[in-house]
């Protein structure tokens, strides 16, 4: 499996990851020409390498041409400084050393921004990413605001970093053929950010809310590590947190902030490889997403239509258990399990598909044993087997159903023969 692991020792925000992934090995050039079929304009892309505390990096900058002029806080340090982009939705300041149009400030709503993207002749991974990256930003935004997803809008500025940060973001990982994302505990910082709103604290309350569930590290540096776009990064791509992984490496790059930290090189680290078995030993933890639902109003032929998109959108797992509602009205408890990235796809599936007017969300660590599935021969044919295995040795083993139905079907030995014989199969490799 090729894997991405974050290492934000100095943070994360939206310009140092698509640095630090074109650093490691994505198309500068593509990311280029994918953005481009997306119908925003008025900007400018600039790549550079720069130094940062000895590191070289890739900085990735978004120019707005129209009049453009520079914000960069730094009549704010005082008591805070922006060390990366800083794009807040609804109604915040921007600024972080992006060089921004003057003027009137059009607003980009959230679900205009998403219709964009699914209009758009952008691959489908790309899409599919960009809005797990997109989603948590503007629920949590609606959420400290009070006020409908739909109506969370991005200042023109915002929106136009965010929509070139993210969909780039997402061109990079597919490009790049990652299949899960990892990252250490992120760092968020301190002082103070100036909003339109007044001061608030870093780190920014939409920014925090993201980061429900997700081991953090507090600093003493007056500076905001990680921003809003990092942190809808780490809550809509992270499968889960902790050391780097066991792991083959096979790329590694650095993405820079724009300013420099007194103590450590404001780079984002990036690796990429291929985990390794022993990264996928039993008890190994990982984290996963949990949503909850239940209903008392639904036809019964609408689950079974719901389950199989579930897990088309990426759900681990969709279960029904009976229940007990308010009135004694009997009632059913819809239970699905994804990772982290795809649980903002399964929400809407659930908002969307059936009669719930809210869904519950968590994040859980689950415990997992090694599978691996081997062939075994059985005088009726062979037999795919699920093995578990822990500490190295294989606890159990259960032979695939759909393998035993065929064979049943096609020779006319009673299922359970089948079955038994290839539990006796692996009984004889066992010696």
């Amino acid at each position: 499996m090729r894997v991405l692991y974050l290492d934000c020792f100095s943070g994360i925000s939206g310009d140092m990851t698509v640095g630090a992934l074109v650093d490691a090995g994505a198309s500068a050039e593509r990311i280029e020409q994918e953005l481009k079929k997306l119908p925003v304009s008025g900007y400018e892309i600039e790549w550079r390498t720069v130094v940062r505390k000895g590191i070289s990096a890739t900085k990735f900058d978004v120019h707005l041409v129209a009049k453009s002029h520079s914000h960069d806080h730094t009549h704010h340090q005082d008591d805070h400084d922006h060390l990366h982009e800083h794009t807040h939705a609804h109604h915040h300041e921007h600024g972080g050393g992006h060089h921004h149009g003057d003027g009137h400030h059009e607003h980009r709503h959230y679900r205009e921004i998403i219709r964009m993207i699914d209009a758009s002749d952008l691959p489908e991974g790309v899409k599919v990413r960009s809005k797990q990256i997109f989603a948590p930003i503007a629920e949590s935004e609606a959420a400290i605001h009070g006020i409908p997803v739909e109506d969370v809008h991005f200042h023109e500025v915002g929106a136009v970093d965010s929509i070139v940060d993210i969909v780039a973001v997402a061109i990079a990982l597919e490009e790049l053929g990652v299949e899960a994302v990892y990252a250490s505990a992120v760092p968020l910082g301190s002082g103070h950010i100036h909003c339109a709103h007044g001061i608030y604290p870093v780190p920014a309350p939409a920014t925090l809310d993201m980061l429900r569930g997700v081991p953090l590290m507090q600093s003493t540096l007056p500076y905001e590590l990680t921003t809003p776009t990092g942190a809808g990064i780490i809550a809509g791509q992270v499968r889960s947190f902790g050391p780097l992984p066991s792991m083959t490496v096979t790329a590694i790059g650095y993405g820079a902030g724009t300013k420099d930290i007194p103590d450590r090189p404001n780079v984002l680290r990036v690796i990429i490889g291929e985990l390794s078995d022993s990264s996928r030993r039993r008890g190994e933890i990982e984290t996963i997403s949990v949503l909850e639902c239940q209903m008392d109003d639904m036809n019964g032929e609408h689950f079974g239509y719901v389950l199989p998109k579930l897990l088309d959108a990426g759900a681990l797992d969709v279960f029904y258990t009976p229940v007990y509602m308010k009135k004694s009205r009997p009632g059913v408890l819809v239970t699905v399990l994804a990772a982290p990235q795809n649980a903002a796809a399964c929400e809407e599936i659930l908002l969307l598909e059936t009669t719930t007017l809210g869904v519950r969300k968590s994040l859980w660590e689950r415990r997992m044993l090694q599978r691996q599935i081997v062939d075994m021969e059985t005088p009726f044919g062979t037999v795919k087997v699920k093995q578990a295995i822990k500490a190295g040795k294989v606890i159990r083993q259960v032979p695939e159903y759909e393998d035993v139905r065929r064979i049943a079907e096609t020779t006319g030995v009673p299922f359970y023969d089948v079955y038994n014989a290839a539990i006796a199969s692996t009984k004889l490799s066992e010696k």
